[in-house]
C-alpha cells in the first residue's frame, strides 16, 4: 500500500477574479502562435480531509442517500450554452477533494468558489494522482473524499473501473462533449490541453529554417526531418507525453509508433524531466538550450503571462497525436455527505466563470462549447487534433511505457 506524501499547509491568498482575469488575458494575448495545459501529475499540500459517513453506493449511485446522480439543481441546470454563477444554486457547507492537479493550477477556482459562498469550504487534499487513486481505494467506504480531481483521463478511469465512483447528474452529462468524459458519466473532463510544439522565435537564425512558418504540421516529420537534429526537446516521464505516445499507438499501430520514438531519439533530442523547465530553456535560450520543444502548451502561455515580451510560441501539428486534445477533470466517490453540494460544486467547474478561471489560470481550454476560449491561441474549434476517445485511456499507459522503454526514451 502506497503511503500519503501530503502536507498540510495553509491556503494561498486569494486574487479578486476580475484583477486576475485582465492580467491573465494580457499576458496571453503577446502569444503568437498557440497554447495548452500542466502535466507534472503531482503536488502536495493539503488540508485535512474531514471524515464524512457512507452509505454504501458502489456503482453508479445506486444508493439513494448518496447518489449524485438523482440531485436535482439547487437553482438552474447547467447546460452546452455556458451558464453563469448567477444562475446556478448557493453552495454552503463543506466538501473534501482530493486533488492530483497541483495547488497551483486549481487553487485559485477553489478560493474564488469560497470568497463568492461564505458558508462554503473546500477541503483540499494534493498529491500524486496515484496516490490519490490508491488512498480512495485503500479508505473504501471510509474516504472523507467527496471529488477526485485528477490531472489526466487515465487516472480517472482507474477510479471507474475500480467501481470506486458514481455517476454524475443528467444536465451535467450532456453539458460536456462525449469525447471529453466517460460515455456513462462517471467522470468528466473539466479543462483542456492540447500537445503543441513550442519554439524561440528569436533563434531562427541557429537554424536549417527560412521561417517558422517550415514548421511541420504533421508530427512524424519532427522525427524524421534532420532540420531539427540537436535543436529538438522533450519531456517524455509526463503523463500527457506517454498520453500522446498511447494515442499514437491506437491511431497509428504500435509499429509505426515505435519507429517514431526510434527515429526521434536520431535526433539527439534533449530530454527534460520537468515540462515548466523544458520551456523555460527554450525561453532562455542558451547556447545549450533547445529551441524547439515538444510540450503542452500551457507551459509557455504561462511563461508569457509572466513577460509578455517572451520570445517563446507555440504552433500545433494537424490531425495527428500531435496535437491531441486531453482534459483534467473529475469524479464523485460513492460516499459523499451532501450529493447536492457536490453535483452543484461540479456545475461550478463547468459554468463560464468556472471555465474562465482554468483558462486565466492555467493557460488550459474550455470543454463546454459555449463558453468562449479567450487567448491567443485559435479556439478548441480552430484546432485541428484527432478524434480520440480519452476514456480508453488505463492509469499506467502500459503500451506507451513499453514503447518509450524498449526505444531507450525512458526512464530518465
Amino acid at each position: 500500500m502506497q503511503q500519503r506524501n501530503s502536507d498540510h499547509t495553509n491556503r494561498f491568498g486569494r486574487r479578486p477574479f476580475l484583477a486576475s482575469a485582465g492580467l491573465s488575458a494580457a499576458g496571453l494575448a503577446a502569444l503568437a502562435g498557440c497554447l495548452g495545459d500542466d502535466d507534472s501529475g503531482n503536488g502536495n499540500g493539503d488540508e485535512d480531509a474531514s471524515g464524512n459517513g457512507s452509505d454504501d453506493g458502489n456503482g453508479g449511485g445506486s444508493n439513494a442517500a448518496g447518489s449524485v446522480a438523482a440531485a436535482e439543481p439547487l437553482a438552474s441546470p447547467v447546460d452546452s450554452s455556458g451558464v453563469s454563477w448567477d444562475d446556478l444554486g448557493d453552495l454552503e457547507g463543506e466538501i473534501t477533494v482530493y486533488s492530483g492537479r497541483t495547488r497551483d493550477q486549481i487553487d485559485l477556482v477553489f478560493e474564488e468558489l469560497e470568497n463568492e459562498y461564505d458558508g462554503f469550504e473546500i477541503l483540499r487534499d494534493y498529491d500524486d494522482n496515484d496516490v490519490q487513486v490508491n488512498q480512495i481505494q485503500q479508505e473504501g467506504e471510509a474516504t472523507p473524499a467527496d471529488v477526485f480531481y485528477s490531472q489526466d483521463p487515465g487516472a480517472l478511469g482507474a477510479v471507474h473501473d475500480m467501481g470506486l465512483v458514481q455517476q454524475l447528474p443528467e444536465d451535467i452529462v450532456d453539458t460536456v462533449p462525449e469525447s471529453y468524459r466517460e460515455p456513462d458519466g462517471y467522470w468528466t473532463g473539466v479543462s483542456g490541453r492540447v500537445r503543441s510544439v513550442f519554439y524561440n522565435e528569436d533563434r531562427l537564425d541557429e537554424t536549417p529554417f527560412d521561417s517558422w512558418d517550415e514548421l511541420p504540421t504533421d508530427i512524424f516529420e519532427y522525427a524524421t526531418d534532420d532540420r531539427f537534429e540537436g535543436i529538438i526537446s522533450t519531456r517524455p516521464n509526463s503523463g500527457t507525453f506517454r498520453g500522446f505516445v498511447q494515442a499514437m499507438v491506437d491511431l497509428e499501430g504500435e509499429d509505426a509508433t515505435r519507429q517514431w520514438v526510434s527515429d526521434f531519439m536520431e535526433q539527439d533530442p534533449d530530454l527534460f524531466p520537468s515540462g515548466s523547465d523544458q520551456a523555460a530553456a527554450v525561453e532562455r535560450g542558451g547556447d545549450d538550450d533547445p529551441i524547439i520543444g515538444l510540450g503542452n502548451s500551457y507551459y509557455a502561455a504561462r511563461l508569457v503571462n509572466e513577460d509578455p515580451d517572451s520570445p517563446i510560441r507555440v504552433t500545433f501539428t494537424e490531425g495527428d497525436a500531435g496535437a491531441l486534445f486531453s482534459v483534467a477533470g473529475i469524479a464523485v466517490t460513492n460516499e459523499v455527505d451532501d450529493p447536492e453540494l457536490v453535483a452543484e460544486f461540479a456545475r461550478h467547474l463547468l459554468a463560464v466563470e468556472g471555465q474562465e478561471f482554468m483558462m486565466d489560470d492555467n493557460g488550459e481550454f474550455p470543454v463546454v462549447d459555449g463558453v468562449d476560449y479567450v487567448g491567443p491561441l485559435p479556439g478548441p474549434d480552430e484546432l485541428n487534433s484527432p478524434t480520440y476517445d480519452l476514456s480508453e485511456f488505463d492509469m499506467d499507459l502500459q503500451e506507451a511505457n513499453e514503447v518509450l522503454e524498449d526505444e531507450g526514451m525512458m526512464p530518465l
